[in-house]
């Protein structure tokens, strides 16, 4: 990557395959030099590389590794790549996004996922999302959280710190309400006027 794309970045669109070397300089370009807006949607994590932060690398296909972009305040826009499968401890904290969409292929957010992202006020979860870890938007100032699951996602503890308005599909908005979600915010079930939800074909 480093060979394809100049330091002199501040927006880029990457397709293809990248590893753990590909990622470190990518947060080369983040913390040392302009890059301020990444979309992945394309991109593909593949396992080997350098070790991206300390001794963290991206070790596993198609997963956001540990603190992959873990203290990265300078980036302010990013898409997901709609090919990942699971993001893991830390991914995202004291990162600059003001929002975020978790792909549909994404199945669990580990502990800290997008904690203390101090610009962060909206998240979409995708549907196929089954359990958020420990703290994954903790001390984030989340106003809006969209969770496009027709089912309801487990949750660690001190998942929100913000109270945020947590849109549901109004069809399963009781079932919501009678499990640990209630706890954390204002649960409103209006998803389908943002996101219509996906009829099974049968």
């Amino acid at each position: 990557l480093s060979s394809l794309l100049p330091e002199t970045a501040t927006e880029v669109t990457i397709k293809g395959p990248i590893n753990g070397t590909d990622v470190k300089y990518l947060r080369h370009l983040i913390n040392d030099m302009s890059l301020t807006s990444m979309d992945m949607t394309e991109t593909r994590f593949v396992a080997g590389g350098e070790a991206y932060y300390n001794d963290y690398k991206a070790t596993e296909d198609n997963v956001i590794g540990e603190y992959m972009f873990h203290e990265c305040p300078n980036l302010k826009v990013l898409r997901l790549p709609t090919s990942i499968t699971r993001i893991k401890d830390k991914a995202f904290t004291f990162a600059g996004i003001s929002e975020i969409d978790i792909p549909n292929n994404v199945k669990s957010i580990g502990w800290d996922g997008f904690a203390s992202c101090p610009s962060l006020t909206k998240a979409v979860i995708g549907r196929g999302i089954t359990s958020l870890g420990q703290g994954v938007f903790w001390n984030s100032p989340l106003t809006d959280a969209y969770v496009k699951t027709t089912g309801i996602p487990t949750l660690g503890a001190y998942q929100f710190t913000s109270s945020p308005a947590i849109h549901v599909y109004s069809e399963i908005l009781d079932k919501f309400q009678s499990s640990d979600w209630a706890q954390y915010g204002t649960l409103v079930g209006d998803l389908e006027s943002y996101f219509p939800e996906d009829k099974d074909p049968a």
